[in-house]
C-alpha cells in the first residue's frame, strides 16, 4: 500500500452474488485480511475501521448470507453497491461501483470456480469484477474480463489479490455449483493411489490452499493451476494452456486479437514464489532481473522438504516449458545408492510438486537419514538431499 495514511480508503471486492451458498470466500478470511490493516503501524497512527469497505454488486444481495455483518466484521461498511452514474473508469468510459470509486486502494478476494466456455470455464479473480462493473455475457466476455482488469479504475488501484482455496468447484462448472473442499493440491498431488478428491474426506487430503499476490495475472494462473492439480489426472498449466483472457493480459501477442496488454506475470518461471504448508516454509522460488537476463529462466532445479507433522516429504522441481505434457521417473535411494521407491511422474507445468509419503515400494516407512531424491526426464536429471528426521 504505497503511501498509505490512517485516512486511506481501501475496498474488499468479494464474489456472492450469483454463487451458491457454499461458494463465497468465508467471512474469517476477509476478517484475517481486515485485522491485519487494523494492526499495521502508519506512523504511530493506525487505520480506522471504517474507512474499510466489503462490497459486492449485480445478482443478490448475499453478503449478510455468507456471514459478511456487522456482528462478524464491526465497525466496517459492508456494501452491496450500485454503478456509479457521475464518473467513468478513465480507459473504457465504463461506469463501475461507488464502493471502488471513493477507494484508494482495492483487495480482491475470491475462489476457484468455473463458468461457461465465452469466459474460458473459469470465474476466478478477473471474473470477480463482474460485481464491479456491469457484466457482459456476449461473446465478447473475454475481452471485457481483459478490459475491466487491465485499464481503468481496476488496474490502478488493485494491490492484493488473494484465493482462498478452502473450497471451489470445477473448471467448466457454474457459479451455482456446489464446492468442494480443495485438498488435493499439496498431499496427493500426481498420486495415483490417492482417492478422488471430489468426494474423499480422508485425513490424508486436509492440506487447503490460500493464494496471495500483488500481481492479478499471478494470482489467476496459480488458481487454475491449482484446479487442474484438484483433477484426476492432473491437467496441464504451462503458459500456452491459460486461457486467452490471460494470456491477453499478460503481453502475450494475438491471444485476444483486438489488443494485448501486459500487467503481469504469467510464465511461472519468473515468479517470486514463497509455498508454506502449516507454518513450514517448503519451497521458495526467486530470480532477479539480472539472472533473467542471463537465461536463469530456462536452467531446471529441484528441492525437497521433510514434514514433520504432516511424515511426508515435499518435492518440488522446475522444467522448461518444453517438457509440460512428458512424463518423468522419480526415485528415491538411501545413502548407500540402494533403491528405496520409485515412480511415474506425469509433467503438467514448469514448476511441478508432489508428495512422498516416505515408504518404500514395499510399504514400509522408513527410518530417520539422508536420502537421494532424482527426477529423469529425458537427458536430463534433477537431484536433491533430503534429510527425514523423526522428531
Amino acid at each position: 500500500f504505497p503511501s498509505i495514511t490512517d485516512a486511506t480508503k481501501i475496498a474488499i471486492k468479494v464474489p456472492l452474488g450469483c454463487a451458491a451458498t457454499n461458494m463465497g470466500p468465508p467471512w474469517s478470511s476477509v476478517k484475517a485480511i481486515i485485522d491485519g490493516l487494523l494492526q499495521m503501524d502508519l506512523s504511530g497512527k493506525t487505520l480506522p475501521a471504517e474507512n474499510i469497505t466489503v462490497y459486492d454488486m449485480n445478482c443478490s444481495n448475499k453478503l449478510s448470507s455468507f456471514g459478511y455483518t456487522s456482528t462478524n466484521l464491526p465497525g466496517v461498511n459492508i456494501v452491496f453497491d450500485k454503478l456509479g452514474s457521475n464518473f467513468t473508469d478513465g480507459a473504457k468510459n465504463l461506469q463501475y461501483a461507488k464502493s471502488l470509486n471513493t477507494a484508494d486502494y482495492l483487495i480482491n478476494v475470491f475462489r476457484p470456480g468455473g463458468h461457461w466456455s465465452q469466459f474460458a470455464y473459469f470465474t476466478l479473480g478477473f471474473k470477480n469484477h463482474y460485481g464491479t462493473y456491469a457484466y457482459d455475457h456476449s461473446n465478447k466476455a473475454q475481452a471485457y474480463l481483459r478490459d475491466i482488469n487491465c485499464t481503468g479504475v481496476v488496474f490502478k488501484k488493485n494491490v492484493l489479490s488473494l484465493c482462498i482455496g478452502l473450497n471451489g468447484a470445477k473448471e467448466n462448472g457454474q457459479p451455482t455449483d456446489s464446492a468442494k473442499a480443495y485438498n488435493y493440491y499439496v498431499q496427493a498431488s500426481f498420486d495415483s493411489s490417492a482417492p478422488d478428491p471430489s468426494g474423499s474426506t480422508s485425513t490424508d487430503l486436509s492440506a487447503n490452499t490460500i493464494i496471495m499476490t500483488t500481481d492479478p495475472i499471478t494470482a489467476e494462473m496459480q488458481t487454475i493451476k491449482m484446479m487442474r492439480l484438484n483433477n484426476k489426472p492432473a491437467g496441464k498449466y504451462g503458459t500456452a494452456d491459460m486461457p486467452d483472457y490471460l494470456k491477453a493480459s499478460a503481453g502475450i501477442a494475438g491471444a485476444l486479437t483486438d489488443q494485448t496488454n501486459n500487467i503481469g506475470i504469467i510464465d511461472e518461471a519468473k515468479m517470486d514464489k514463497r509455498k508454506i504448508i502449516n507454518g513450514e516454509v517448503v519451497g521458495t522460488s526467486k530470480i532477479t532481473k539480472d539472472a533473467q537476463l542471463n537465461g536463469a529462466t530456462n536452467r531446471s532445479g529441484i528441492s525437497a522438504a521433510h514434514l514433520n507433522a504432516q511424515r511426508v516429504a515435499f518435492i518440488e522441481f522446475s522444467l522448461p516449458e518444453s517438457y509440460v505434457g512428458t512424463n518423468a521417473l522419480f526415485e528415491v535411494r538411501d545413502i548407500k545408492g540402494r533403491l528405496v521407491y520409485s515412480a511415474n511422474k506425469y509433467i503438467a507445468g514448469i514448476s511441478n510438486h508432489f508428495t512422498w509419503n516416505e515408504k518404500s515400494t514395499g510399504g514400509q516407512r522408513v527410518a530417520s537419514g539422508i536420502y537421494i531424491v532424482r527426477i529423469y526426464i529425458g537427458k536430463l536429471q534433477l537431484s536433491s538431499r533430503l534429510n527425514i528426521s523423526r522428531r
